[in-house]
């Protein structure tokens, strides 16, 4: 179970690196590469924000946790031993900043990501155009 989530982060992250350098590299202008890349990373991020929130709450509905009960000792009882201080870890994990905060932190923080790779792509096109000529 911790593998599947490991890689589907992965998957996340590497698909929110991908889709903008994609968006470069099909030779999109400026402003469609953002109409193309920020609805889609904003899809990935909301995501991304999610997933761990829902992993959580999937393993302790695996695990057996009582949401119902007022103390630790009343949400683990149909836990097994071994698994009740993990438990007790993942259930007060999941309180503090909820995840919609965090896709829209992510978002803020991500957003100027497809402009910045837009704009390398059109040094490194300046670059090999500049180069073109000087051989020539």
């Amino acid at each position: 179970m911790e593998t599947l989530g490991i890689a589907i982060s992965i998957g996340l992250v590497a698909l929110i690196v991908a889709i903008p350098i994609y968006a470069v590299s099909k030779g999109l202008s400026f402003v469609r590469s953002n109409l193309f890349s920020i609805p889609i990373i904003l899809c990935l991020v909301t995501v991304g924000a999610y997933w761990p929130h829902f992993y959580k709450d999937l393993r302790l509905e695996m695990m057996g946790v009582n949401r119902e009960g007022m103390t630790d000792v009343q949400r683990t009882r149909n836990v097994s031993p071994g698994l009740q201080g993990e438990a007790i870890e993942l259930y007060w994990s999941l309180m503090g900043v909820g995840w919609p905060f965090k896709a829209i932190i992510g978002m803020v923080l991500i957003a100027p990501y497809p402009s910045v790779v837009w704009l390398a792509g059109f040094g490194v096109r300046r670059f090999r155009r500049s180069n073109r000529s000087e051989i020539t």
